[in-house]
């Protein structure tokens, strides 16, 4: 799952935020081994006219398998879909 948000994260923006949900470890007396910090580190992983030019491949609905075209259309959005 954490795959997934990731590359979903770097597709929808230049400088996607790096996915950790680990907020805390404790060990079993209840001191902390590990919290995470407030910092969001973003680098830029893909350039942003490429991020465009991928989320227009997926948003046309010419590129979608065949009768799939009206079961995710929403009128009046535009939105890539990955099939």
């Amino acid at each position: 799952m954490l795959d997934f948000a990731s590359a979903y994260s770097n597709l929808t923006t230049s400088t996607p935020a790096v996915v950790n949900p680990i907020l805390e470890v404790r060990s079993r007396d209840g001191s902390i081994l590990y919290q995470k910090t407030g910092q969001n580190l973003k680098i830029q992983i893909i350039k942003p006219g490429i991020i465009s030019l991928i989320w227009k491949i997926l948003s046309d609905t010419a590129n979608r398998i065949p009768g799939w075209e009206n079961k995710f259309t929403v009128s009046g959005l535009t939105y890539a879909l990955k099939t």
